[in-house]
């Protein structure tokens, strides 16, 4: 056999799925994820035995300004360790201390953030109509208003008498009425004033169908704002602060980067020191309204178990990636390890093997992968309190007024 017996020491980190690390109260320490079956498939095809070793600092890899490195990457320049899982970022800095296995996988680091909800909104009885169309619509009216006033005052004036307010006057109530649907009796007799309600009685008819239709629409299919997709779109919106993983690939990048807009993310960003507890991470994700960079694997991963444990979708992933970078496992340099590695990782990747291990880790996620807003599809569903909030707000709005008036009123009498 290859190594007959030899026994590896491996590097390694808790990052999920490819890694995961649990300490048991009596002391026990166990390892599972993708790298860990890649390495036991491996260890048995190579016939070795191994032990893990974690960095003091529980980093991946960042050059210091004297050359060295930290992290797994530092204790492979160090010779440490034999092999280091990561998976690592195969960057041109990191080639100076370690040399890489044969490329396993290719991600994107991407953003993640607590998922849009929709919200209360009192304005949205008002949605259906651009303010163009409401403030247009205002002002037909005081202009009709407005001409009414003249006819009716040429009539008296010129034409001469007032032959009856109902059938020859031009009413301003017509047009209240018209708008809320109500019967408009008597009909005017004058050409004038027919040919006046006529055309409110067209606008009305455009103005109901229209207005009702899209609002409809909005009711029954609600939107979600979605505020970020992109790292502009997250400068932009100044609300969700974010997080950025201490000495991971993304990380160095943005401090090599002096100028722009990877270097105003870096300038503003928390950065988190470690993986060390991947539920305080993510809990703090939801809780605080956190967004972080990290690679889309691991996002999927903690999407797929939080709808599993929760039956929710609580995260959203943004539509724009930042950052594509290869993966793969890490070696000292010049290592003779590294062709007896690379053939058997090509093997597993190959033979499917390597693809379902992602795809078992990943299974729920297609659940949470729609828009936010669709999560139910497209079924219809019960009018909350929450769609209907703009009628109550009108409600209460018009109550308190009619009662100021009504106040007003008494005042009024009473001196």
């Amino acid at each position: 056999m290859a190594l007959s017996g030899r026994h590896l020491r491996v590097g390694c980190e808790l990052w999920l799925p490819w890694v995961n690390i649990t300490e048991e109260a009596d002391g026990t320490v166990t390892t599972s994820g993708v790298c860990i079956d890649l390495l036991n498939v491996i260890a048995e095809k190579l016939n070795f035995t191994y032990s893990f070793y974690r960095p003091s600092d529980r980093e991946w890899g960042r050059e210091l300004p004297n050359g060295s490195f930290t992290g797994m990457i530092g204790m492979c320049q160090r010779k440490e360790v034999d092999v280091a899982l990561g998976p690592f970022v195969m960057a041109w800095d990191r080639f100076q201390a370690a040399d890489f296995s044969t490329t396993i996988h290719f991600d994107q680091y991407g953003i993640i953030l607590p998922r849009p909800r929709r919200e209360v909104d009192l304005s949205g009885v008002a949605k259906p109509l651009s303010w163009q169309v409401w403030m247009s619509l205002g002002i037909s009216i005081c202009i009709s208003l407005l001409i009414g006033l003249i006819i009716n005052q040429i009539r008296k004036n010129y034409i001469g008498g007032d032959r009856g307010p109902t059938t020859e006057k031009i009413q301003t109530s017509w047009i209240t009425k018209v708008m809320l649907a109500e019967n408009v009796n008597p009909l005017p007799r004058a050409p004038t004033a027919r040919m006046y309600i006529i055309t409110w009685m067209l606008v009305g008819l455009i103005m109901h169908a229209a207005y009702g239709g899209v609002l409809i629409s909005l009711l029954v299919v609600p939107k979600v704002t979605v505020p970020v997709d992109s790292l502009e779109d997250l400068l932009s919106y100044g609300k969700i602060p974010w997080t950025i993983i201490a000495g991971s690939y993304i990380h160095n990048i943005f401090q090599k980067i002096k100028e722009g807009i990877f270097k105003e993310v870096l300038d503003k960003a928390v950065v988190m020191k470690n993986y060390d507890d991947e539920n305080l991470l993510w809990g703090s994700l939801k809780r605080d309204k956190m967004a972080l960079f990290t690679p889309v694997i691991g996002i999927l991963k903690h999407m797929s178990d939080d709808y599993t444990r929760t039956g929710e979708c609580n995260f959203y992933l943004a539509r724009e990636g930042v950052l594509s970078a290869p993966y793969a496992l890490a070696f000292p340099k010049e290592s003779e390890l590294i062709p007896l590695f690379d053939t058997w990782l090509n093997a597993q990747k190959e033979s499917g093997l390597f693809s379902h291990s992602i795809l078992k880790v990943t299974t729920n996620v297609t659940a949470c992968m729609v828009r936010p807003g669709k999560e139910g599809g497209n079924e219809l569903h019960a009018l909350t309190f929450m769609d209907l909030s703009g009628i109550f707000f009108l409600f209460g709005i018009g109550t308190g007024i009619s009662f100021l008036i009504f106040i007003i009123e008494v005042i009024v009498k009473r001196l």
